[in-house]
């Protein structure tokens, strides 16, 4: 709309476009930094949550770790990733200790000759497969960004 000046206003009716939010200034620099490095794809989806929150990439990293920070329990924000590690370390473990019981359990198989029913040891190794797989996606996930979570 024109104004008396000439000038013109934006119609109250015209769909405003939210600005990017920064994060709040201090009076002095902060001294401190912190450089952390991404991979391709945790940069992406970095890029996206700070898009979403309508903030420039490094206010939202630094916003969030010291949201983190800041919270009642710090360790809360992490927890549920170091909890998935410490689980995939655990099943790797029993995977290894299954894998050393087989290896007994064929030697003595083979030493003594006496299998047991073929289709037994094949569900048993199925499930094995079936566990070695879950444990091999999960580690894929945490991997790569923690995705499908």
């Amino acid at each position: 709309m024109p104004t008396e000046t000439g000038t013109t206003r934006p119609s109250p009716n015209a769909a405003q476009t939210p600005k990017p939010q920064r994060r709040l200034r201090q009076s002095r620099l902060r001294e401190r930094r912190v450089h952390p490095r991404y991979s391709d794809s945790e940069f992406t989806d970095l890029a996206h949550a700070a898009a979403l929150s309508r903030m420039q990439i490094g206010g939202y990293v630094a916003e969030a770790s010291l949201a983190a920070v800041r919270a009642e329990d710090p360790t809360a924000a992490i927890a549920d990733y170091r909890a998935m590690v410490k689980a995939l370390m655990a099943a790797n473990r029993q995977l290894g200790m299954i894998g050393n019981n087989l290896n007994q359990l064929t030697w003595h198989l083979n030493k003594d000759g006496a299998w047991p029913e073929p289709n037994v040891v094949h569900r048993l190794l199925a499930r094995i497969e079936t566990s070695i797989a879950d444990v091999d996606t999960a580690v894929a996930q945490v991997t790569e960004g923690r995705q499908g979570r």
